[in-house]
């Protein structure tokens, strides 16, 4: 059997250098100079003493350094939008919602999910909200039926409402899909306008849509129905 051994990791690097004069620095290292260092792994007393001895490089490359790859999707997005800093700020330092008296994060549109700002899905130029993982609906962010060969999306316990995965009415005998509190909507499980006889779903103050259970934007000029603020969600995320 022949006896091979591979050289030492200093020797390497020292004969892998490119010259100043072909334009680079002296410390420019191969794309594939990590292949050694996993090969031939040294000691750190090694290390060290190429460090004191070699004038023309600092330390030698480290693994990540020198390893040519490309991160996956999800990873490489949230790389890029990642703050160095992030990790080091205290939840006092973090930005917060620009609504006055709100204190929850914010989404990159300057406001938190409750007063309009949404998180986007990760895939590039893709303008969809984001559903689990960082993906939106058309891009996998959804679970479905854990039935073998069923495609629809879970609702509860990993099933669809077909297999199962539905609460229904609390009422003794009713099996109807519950609303709201385990009561389906003939058993008191949404709320109606209080307007005698209006049978529409209430939206504010005990009101429907038709009778007064909103208001209008802030905004000079806009039609639109506000959300939290007094504004809608166009002038939430811009007042200006």
């Amino acid at each position: 059997m022949l006896d091979f051994t591979l050289p030492p990791l200093s020797s390497y690097l020292r004969n892998s250098t490119v010259a100043p004069s072909e334009g680079l620095s002296a410390t420019t290292t191969p794309r594939f100079a990590y292949i050694p260092l996993l090969l031939n792994p040294v000691e750190e007393k090694q290390l060290q003493h190429y460090d004191n001895n070699n004038t023309r490089a600092a330390s030698p490359p480290t693994l990540m350094d020198t390893l040519a790859f490309e991160l996956p999707p999800h990873k490489r997005k949230r790389c890029q939008d990642a703050d160095p800093g992030a990790h080091d700020r205290s939840p006092a330092s973090q930005p917060i919602c620009n609504v006055h008296g709100c204190s929850k994060l914010v989404t990159r549109e300057g406001v938190c999910t409750s007063h309009g700002g949404r998180y986007f899905c990760i895939v590039a130029g893709c303008p969809k909200q984001r559903l689990k993982k960082g993906l939106c609906f058309a891009h996998g962010g959804v679970s479905y039926c854990k039935v073998p060969g069923c495609d629809k999306t879970r609702q509860k316990r990993g099933l669809c409402k077909t297999h199962g995965g539905v609460a229904y009415c609390k009422v003794d005998g009713c099996t109807n899909a519950s609303n709201s509190k385990g009561l389906c909507r003939d058993h008191g499980g949404i709320k109606y306008c209080r307007t005698e006889g209006c049978q529409n779903l209430m939206l504010r103050e005990g009101l429907c849509r038709l009778h007064g259970g909103f208001e209008y934007c802030k905004a000079p000029y806009c039609s639109r129905i506000a959300i939290e603020g007094g504004h809608c969600r166009t002038h939430t995320i811009s007042p200006n």
